[in-house]
C-alpha cells in the first residue's frame, strides 16, 4: 500500500497506531473503480435495489420517530425520501454507470461531490446546511450498496481510528464512551470544538482540520494519529511504525510522570494553596479526572444530559446523573453548569429557529428563562441532589442583575415544592454565575453581592471583549488572553470578589496554560478548573514557583502595552527566579 502523510491540527496530545474505521455519514472514497461495459446493467440493477432497501430504511425510521416523539419530528425523514426520489440524482448516477463505466459507489461519490460543490455555492446559508440532509441520504444509498452488510453500521468490536467527517458533541460522547476508540482524525474542528474538549478529556489522542482524510482513506486502512504534531500517516511501513513506536514511548513516560505529580500537594514553593478542579462533560470522566489531581469538578456541563437522548430528559434522569456526580466526587465540591443551548450547540428536539448571530442570541440563561418548564426540572434535580451538600449550581452567561433575580424567585418556589413534598435537599445550596460577558464583567461589585461565588468563563469573555473570534482564521491572532487588557479586567474581577469574601474561578482554557496560569495566580487567583488532563502540568508550573514573586512580577507587567510585551517580560523575570517552571512548560508543548 501507499504511504501518505496528512498533516492537521492536533488537538488532543498522544500516540496511536490502529486501523481507521470511518463512521457511517461519510464513506465515499474518492477512488474510482472501472467496469467492463457488459456490467453496467448489473451494476445498475444494483443501484436500484440499494434505492430500495434506502426507501425501506427511510420509511422504517420515520415511522418509528413518529411513534415515539410525533409527527413534527418525523418530517426529517419525509423530505429525506423526496431526496432519494428526486429523478436527477437517479439518472445522474445511472448516466454515469452507463456511459463512464464506473461501479455504483464511484458513480454515487461523484453526484455527491457535485451536489456539495452546488450547495456550497449557495448564497443563502440556510438552503447551504440542506447539504447535510443530501450527503445523509446518499450515505445510505452507498452503504446499501452492499446487501451482505445489511446497509447498518458495522458493529465494531476491536480498537480502532475513528475517522470522520466531523463528529457532532453527542455523536462524540456516544463514540468515545464506547471504549474502544484509540484516536480521532476529522476532516473539520478546532481545538476548542467538542469533539476535542471531549477527545482531550478521555486522553484520545485526535488530529482535526485534514480538510478530505474522509475521501483519501478507506476501513481497515491502517493509521498512526499523533495528536502531538498534529500528523496522521496512511499504511506507514515498518521502519515508520518503528520510529512513531518510539516517540509514543516517550510521550508515555512523560505523561507517567505527570502523573506522579498528581499525588503532590497543591501549594506553591512559598506554601501558598491552590485548587484544581476539572472541567467534565460526562459521569464517565470523574475517575478519570480525579486521578489526574482534581480536588473537584469546578464545570459540569449539563447539555449532553439532552444531547444524548431523542427527548427531553425526565427529572428522574437528571436526578440519576447529578446523584452520581456528587457522590463520586465527595467531598470535594461539584459545579453544576445549568444548561448552556444556544450558540455552537443545538437542540433539535425543540426544533428552535436558526438565529442569525446565535453566538449572541437565545443561549444559557436566555434560553433557560424563555422555556422555564425545562428549566424548572432541571433545578428541582439539582436540588434534590444537593442533600449531600458538596454541590454548587452554576448560571451561564449572566448579563444584567435582573436575570439573578428571576433565578432566585425560580430557586424559591422550587424549594418551596420540594419543601412540601418532604422531598430532602439542601437549603443553603450555593447559588454562582459565569462570568463571560463583559458587561458582567463590568458589574461584578454589583452581581457579586447577589450571588454566593463567581467563575469566570474566560473563552467567551475574552473573544467578546477583544470582538474575535478565536475559531475564526482570519482573526484569531487577535484572541490574546495576555493582552493588558484583559489582565486589567481580570484583575477587577478577581480582586473585587476577594474583597467581597466570595469564591471566585476560572474555567476557561486559559487556566489550562501554565503561564497564563502563573498570571492568575499572581492576580490573587485560587481555583482553576481546566481539562483534566492539563491539571497535572500546570499543577508542575504552579509548585515550582513563589506567589509573592508572581504576584510582583505580574503587577508590574500591567503597566506594559501590548500582549507580547506582558509575555516577554513574565518570561524574563520569572525564567531567572524560577527556571524549572519554564523547563515543564517547554516539555509539555
Amino acid at each position: 500500500m501507499d504511504i501518505l502523510r496528512l498533516r492537521g491540527v492536533g488537538v488532543s496530545p498522544g500516540i496511536a497506531l490502529a486501523e481507521a474505521f470511518l463512521t457511517e455519514r461519510v464513506v465515499f472514497s474518492g477512488r474510482t473503480t472501472p467496469i467492463p461495459p457488459a456490467r453496467a446493467a448489473a451494476e445498475i440493477q444494483r443501484f436500484r435495489q440499494a434505492a430500495d432497501r434506502t426507501r425501506e430504511e427511510l420509511v422504517r425510521v420515520r415511522d418509528t420517530i413518529q411513534a415515539r416523539v410525533g409527527e413534527e419530528h418525523a418530517f426529517i425523514f419525509d423530505a429525506h425520501l423526496l431526496i432519494l426520489d428526486d429523478p436527477t440524482l437517479k439518472t445522474g448516477v445511472e448516466r454515469k454507470i452507463r456511459d463512464d463505466h464506473v461501479s455504483a459507489e464511484s458513480a454515487l461519490t461523484e453526484i455527491h461531490s457535485h451536489y456539495a460543490r452546488i450547495f456550497d455555492a449557495l448564497p443563502d446559508e440556510t438552503m447551504r446546511l440542506r447539504k447535510s440532509d443530501v450527503t445523509d441520504v446518499m450515505t445510505k444509498l452507498y452503504r446499501n450498496l452492499a446487501p451482505d452488510e445489511g446497509g447498518a453500521e458495522p458493529e465494531v468490536d476491536h480498537p480502532t481510528i475513528l475517522v470522520a467527517h466531523d463528529l457532532l458533541p453527542s455523536e462524540a460522547a456516544v463514540r468515545f464512551s464506547q471504549g474502544n476508540v484509540l484516536a480521532v482524525a476529522m476532516d473539520m474542528g478546532g481545538p476548542t470544538s467538542h469533539a476535542a474538549i471531549l477527545a482531550r478529556s478521555m486522553n484520545i489522542p485526535t488530529v482535526v482540520g485534514l480538510h478530505d482524510i474522509t475521501q483519501r482513506i478507506r476501513n481497515g486502512d491502517i493509521l498512526i494519529v499523533d495528536g502531538t504534531d498534529g500528523e496522521v500517516i496512511v499504511n506507514p511501513p515498518p521502519a515508520v511504525r518503528k520510529e512513531f513506536q518510539s516517540k509514543k514511548d516517550k510521550y508515555d513516560a512523560y505523561r507517567r510522570e505527570l502523573r506522579n505529580v498528581a499525588k503532590l500537594k497543591s501549594a506553591t514553593r512559598d506554601d501558598v494553596r491552590f485548587f484544581p478542579m476539572a472541567n467534565i462533560e460526562l459521569p464517565e470522566e470523574i475517575h478519570h479526572a480525579l486521578s489526574y489531581g482534581a480536588e473537584g469538578v469546578g464545570l459540569f456541563r449539563s447539555e449532553f444530559i439532552y444531547l444524548q437522548r431523542d427527548a427531553l430528559p425526565t427529572e428522574e434522569e437528571h436526578f440519576a446523573v447529578y446523584s452520581k456526580l456528587a457522590k463520586d466526587v465527595y467531598p470535594h465540591p461539584v459545579y453544576i453548569r445549568t444548561i448552556d443551548i444556544g450558540g455552537d450547540k443545538s437542540l433539535p428536539i425543540l426544533r428552535i429557529q436558526k438565529e442569525p448571530n446565535p453566538a449572541l442570541g437565545l443561549r444559557a440563561i436566555r434560553f433557560s428563562l424563555k422555556y422555564r418548564e425545562i428549566f424548572r426540572v432541571q433545578l428541582r434535580a439539582i436540588l434534590r441532589a444537593s442533600a449531600q451538600k458538596n454541590i454548587r449550581v452554576t448560571i451561564p452567561m449572566i448579563t444584567e442583575i435582573e436575570e439573578i433575580g428571576e433565578i432566585k424567585l425560580l430557586f424559591a418556589e422550587v424549594k418551596a415544592e420540594l419543601a412540601a413534598a418532604k422531598i430532602p435537599f439542601d437549603p443553603d445550596l450555593p447559588l454562582g454565575i459565569m462570568i463571560e460577558v463583559p458587561a458582567a464583567a463590568a458589574l461584578t461589585d454589583i452581581l457579586v453581592k447577589e450571588v454566593d461565588f463567581l467563575s469566570i468563563g474566560t473563552n467567551d469573555l475574552i473573544q467578546y471583549y477583544l470582538a474575535a473570534d478565536r475559531s475564526n482564521e482570519d482573526v484569531a491572532y487577535l484572541y490574546k488572553p495576555l493582552h493588558p487588557s484583559v489582565l486589567r479586567l481580570l484583575r477587577f474581577v478577581i480582586e473585587t470578589a476577594d474583597r467581597a469574601g466570595k469564591e471566585v474561578a476560572v474555567c476557561g482554557e486559559m487556566a489550562a496554560d501554565p503561564l497564563p496560569a502563573m498570571v492568575l495566580l499572581g492576580l490573587g487567583l485560587r481555583r482553576f478548573s481546566m481539562n483534566p488532563i492539563f491539571i497535572p502540568r500546570v499543577k508542575k508550573a504552579l509548585r515550582a514557583v513563589e506567589a509573592k514573586t508572581v504576584r510582583r512580577v505580574v503587577h508590574q507587567a500591567m503597566a506594559l502595552k501590548s500582549a507580547q510585551e506582558v509575555e516577554e517580560f513574565l518570561i524574563e523575570k520569572l525564567l531567572i527566579r524560577h527556571p524549572e517552571a519554564f523547563l515543564q512548560i517547554g516539555l509539555s508543548s
